[in-house]
């Protein structure tokens, strides 16, 4: 199950509104649709099928606390705290993990008083941190790449080796070689997200195509092909 949207409503007052993606297998989905139409009434309820395995489920229903606290501060869940764990098994699965990204780390522990009452067991804070996203370089990989640079590691020629690097960053030449790689990958891909996918250009007319070996070693570049010998 994917949370596409999560979001309350407009109306007074506020109700919670989930657009959700079931996966799973074609001879469950008509037990899957059965039980949510059970759980909620026709008007809270809409379920379009996507193809053989797939639902598309739009819920809306009372607007939990929680969710008010965090729609009012202006935070934003990285997580539902409703939905089990990926690796939760059992009709006893514990809640997942409700993770919230707030713009003031002061701002997470009224998120949490904000929702405590009198009859529920008062929430904990676990840990916190800042956010990170998958391209994001960590803080060994950032030091490795900007001493790399200001070296002259990326230089054409090179003005410092790979021992130079691991040197003045005090580390093994295969650390840095595998922090200076991660960085460098995670900094491609950063650009490949921001540009796109990238064709190749297609060979210029009048110009004949290399050979699948590769281009003549004997031939130099600049060359024109000789004609008549």
């Amino acid at each position: 199950m994917r949370l596409h949207v999560c979001r309350h409503t407009e109306e007074s007052p506020h109700r919670l509104l989930q657009l959700l993606e079931i996966n799973a297998t074609p001879d469950t989905l008509p037990e899957i649709t059965a039980f949510l139409r059970q759980r909620a009434s026709p008007e809270e309820v809409s379920i379009t099928q996507l193809g053989p395995h797939r639902l598309l489920v739009r819920l809306v229903g009372p607007l939990p606390a929680v969710c008010h606290s965090v729609f009012e501060m202006g935070a934003i869940c990285m997580s539902c705290p409703f939905l089990p764990s990926a690796d939760a098994q059992g009709d006893d699965a514990p809640e997942g993990e409700w993770r919230v990204l707030v713009q003031r780390v002061r701002d997470a522990r009224p998120l949490l008083a904000s929702f405590t009452k009198p009859d529920n067991s008062p929430a904990s804070l676990v840990r916190i941190g800042s956010y990170q996203g998958a391209h994001d370089l960590t803080a060994r990989q950032e030091i490795a790449v900007g001493t790399a640079f200001v070296l002259g590691y990326y230089d054409y020629p090179r003005r410092a080796q790979l021992k130079d690097v691991a040197k003045s960053l005090g580390i093994s030449r295969a650390t840095a070689m595998e922090n200076l790689r991660r960085g460098m990958r995670k900094l491609a891909s950063q650009r490949h997200a921001e540009v796109g996918n990238v064709r190749p250009r297609s060979p210029s007319k009048g110009r004949p195509p290399v050979p699948a070996g590769g281009p003549d070693p004997n031939t130099h570049a600049g060359d024109a092909p000789s004609k008549g010998r």
